[in-house]
């Protein structure tokens, strides 16, 4: 994957792909189509990337239904055996880029289609999961109700905000994510147009007055993603048995013996012993991951709005004429943080992959045990398989971005020059970037993605 993040942060995206393709073996498996969509919707092929992401979506739901079945047997090997299906915030972003893909394919349907989808998605997880806590989903939600409003669905846009709100409150204060006012904005806006009284009085109160937007003018709406998502990397543990542990001398162990041996085994990480104490030494690999935050956190966006014809505007942008009041500058909102919620996601799950991890040795060394009481050699040539076996899972989707920001921003109608300032992590606004001929309709929105990998 080193050759496929390098060609895609140089902007070579075809020559990504063809690197993906070289670097996949097999079957293709579903990191591999999340890799391709996402690279190919980079290089503009949305139409290409959304066949992908659909193919990546079906397998994963049929993954996701399977892999129940394989659990036990992944205790006896790693699991690795089992189907990858995806992680949630892996799901939800799919359905991001493929909003975008519509977006710029400009397919309204499909992108009212592809928001419900990623609604149905959240509701799954939080039947499934009582103490899910919309995390991956409050972004989305936000977005659905940005381009539920742009195509006049305005119930629909209000109950996408209140999600995002919702979602939001829930997940956000841990990892750092203040609810965007713009969020509060929408609803006393939307409750006000609906007709809810009561509501729009409640988050009036809450959120203030949303700002005025001059007539006939529209809006930008900008999103930027930043750096790569945390590597998943094996971690390498060891456990002691004693031969004093009454465990090693039953004559036979049940389940709830393993599993109660595991819960006292899982606690000996670090333990010093004495050589003439150890039965045996177990190894276990486990997935980590490594904190991989970017350089620049944060974006701004300004534009210098110029009266006249195109060529008179061109002129005074040379000249550096106009007014302060014809500046426009908005600072974007974290909206997405990738890379907290996959580790406190991995952090909650962290104690049951270790303990599943202890039990699936401790099945290995009841293996090695009952062969080399009869055949030394044997045994040992056992422990070499299981030693061997034991591998971590650290299938993901590794070109994700780290944080995503979302600029919206009011403008005159027209075509604009947005230049884009980035925050680094000493708090310095540096680096400008131009994105010409954006073209802001009356009344309209206009969505562009930007990415950077510092």
């Amino acid at each position: 994957m080193h050759r496929v993040r390098l060609a895609f942060q140089e902007g070579r995206f075809d020559d990504a792909l063809q690197q993906l393709d070289k670097a996949a073996t097999g079957k293709k498996q579903l990191p591999y189509l999340f890799e391709y969509a996402l690279i190919a919707h980079y290089a503009n092929h949305f139409e290409e990337s959304n066949r992908i992401f659909e193919q990546a979506e079906i397998l994963a739901e049929d993954l996701y239904t399977k892999s129940f079945s394989r659990e036990a047997a992944s205790l006896l090997t790693s699991d690795n055996i089992l189907p990858y299906s995806g992680t949630r915030h892996e799901r939800f972003l799919a359905h991001y880029y493929r909003i975008l893909n519509y977006v710029y394919l400009n397919l309204q349907d499909d992108i009212l289609v592809e928001c419900r989808r990623a609604e149905r998605l959240r509701q799954h997880y939080a039947d499934e999961d009582s103490t899910y806590n919309f995390a991956g989903s409050a972004f989305l939600d936000y977005l659905s109700g940005i381009l539920y409003e742009w195509t006049g669905d305005w119930n629909d846009a209000y109950i996408a905000y209140r999600w995002a709100e919702a979602g939001y409150q829930r997940y956000g204060e841990p990892l750092g994510i203040s609810l965007p006012m713009d969020i509060g904005h929408a609803l006393v806006r939307l409750s006000r147009f609906l007709g809810f009284d009561q509501e729009a009085k409640r988050y009036t109160q809450l959120y203030g007055e949303p700002p005025q937007h001059p007539p006939g003018s529209g809006e930008l709406i900008l999103i930027y993603e930043s750096g790569f998502v945390p590597p998943k990397i094996e971690e390498e543990l060891f456990f002691p048995i004693f031969k004093t542990d009454p465990f090693i001398h039953k004559e036979e162990a049940n389940e709830d013996d393993i599993w109660e041996f595991a819960d006292i085994v899982v606690h000996r990480q670090n333990t010093k012993y004495d050589e003439a104490e150890l039965e045996y030494l177990m190894r276990l690999a486990i997935p980590a991951y490594v904190s991989n935050r970017p350089r620049l956190i944060g974006v701004k966006a300004e534009v210098k709005h110029f009266g006249g014809t195109r060529v008179q505007r061109r002129l005074d942008e040379i000249s550096n004429r106009g007014s302060e009041a014809d500046n426009f500058q908005v600072r974007g909102v974290l909206v997405e943080d990738i890379e907290g919620s996959v580790l406190a996601t991995f952090d909650s799950e962290q104690e049951m992959i270790l303990l599943r991890t202890v039990v699936r040795t401790i099945l290995k060394y009841l293996a090695f045990y009952s062969v080399a009481k009869e055949d030394e050699f044997v045994g040992s040539l056992v422990n070499f398989l299981n030693v061997a076996s034991e591998k971590a899972d650290t299938r993901s989707w590794e070109t994700l971005p780290n944080q995503i920001f979302l600029v919206r921003m009011s403008l005159p109608a027209g075509i604009h020059n947005v230049t884009l300032s980035f925050l680094d992590v000493d708090g310095n606004w540096i680096r400008t970037e131009t994105l010409s001929d954006v073209d802001i309709k009356a009344n309209g929105k206009t969505f562009l993605n930007y990415r950077t990998f510092e």
